[in-house]
């Protein structure tokens, strides 16, 4: 089941051949709200909603993917993790870390998936990753317990400058140079895990201008989602709607030979397979 925010409310969203169509969600007013309740959202509504009954639905209405909002607004914390694929390590020329590489985004650089952003400098790069959306959370989860705190995923984009990154040395500003207004689009919508078969499967593809720049499926991650979410709970409690940015694969702009960097004009697209697309637009 996926879950989206369309037209300023949330919907059930089913894929049928070409067309998406969509149902909305009655009792709630945003998808925020359905994460703050998502223990009961799981086994009072969720539970008896399928795609084929979304479909057959007389409330069913065929919906423009262009219009996909933001699908989460307001959680409380963007964990990202640096480093979490072996090849992109290798363009870096970073040693393989011990164990997750934890950074924070903030959310004022949340954006949705049909997004736009101003460059912060001429050294702006592209990075794809597959986002982990909590459900309900908690502190000190089990590896074994991972799913149970988790509600779905998303595609996600972390935008980042690379000279803030490194403005008074390497990685001293890491979390600002990956922050600025609309550097962390996320959407179209949300694939809860129920939805979500096999996602070590899944193929993250990035396009710079439709040019393929990264591509690899979210089981070369050298953290597993069950392991990111294990360690981080074991600091900080993950609350209702917080989203971890699980890391990108090689293909950056800053490990290539000449280097590469966004500039005006570029579009540059996300896409994870049966998670859908998200595109940001460089003016």
């Amino acid at each position: 089941m996926k879950l989206a925010m369309y037209d300023q409310k949330p919907m059930f969203v089913a894929p049928q051949n070409n067309q998406i169509w969509g149902v909305p969600i009655t009792d709630y007013d945003t998808i925020d709200d359905i994460l703050n309740d998502w223990q009961n959202f799981e086994s009072k509504v969720l539970i008896n909603i399928s795609d084929k009954a979304i479909i057959n639905d007389d409330r069913a209405e065929p919906l423009d993917p262009e219009k996909f909002e933001q699908p989460v607004t307001h959680p409380r914390q963007l964990p990202a993790i640096g480093f979490n694929y072996l090849d992109h390590m290798e363009e870096m020329s970073t040693a393989r870390p011990k164990r997750p590489n934890v950074f924070n985004k903030f959310v004022s650089s949340l954006a949705g998936p049909k997004n736009a952003i101003h460059l912060s400098s001429d050294t702006v790069d592209w990075e794809s990753e597959l986002v982990v959306v909590i459900g309900n959370g908690g502190r000190n989860i089990s590896r074994e317990d991972a799913e149970d705190a988790i509600a779905g995923y998303m595609v996600g984009q972390d935008i980042s400058d690379r000279t803030m990154q490194s403005i008074d040395g390497p990685g001293t500003q890491f979390d600002l140079g990956k922050s600025y207004r609309n550097y962390s689009p996320i959407g179209p919508y949300i694939s809860t895990i129920a939805d979500t078969d096999d996602i070590v499967s899944k193929k993250i593809i990035t396009k710079v201008n439709g040019e393929v720049m990264q591509q690899a499926t979210v089981g070369q991650m050298l953290f597993d989602i069950q392991t990111l979410v294990s360690y981080i709970s074991g600091v900080i409690e993950l609350y209702p709607g917080d989203l971890i940015f699980t890391g990108t694969p090689s293909g950056t702009g800053v490990g290539r030979d000449p280097q590469i960097f966004l500039k005006s004009g570029d579009v540059f697209t996300s896409e994870i397979d049966g998670l859908g697309a998200i595109e940001t637009k460089v003016n």
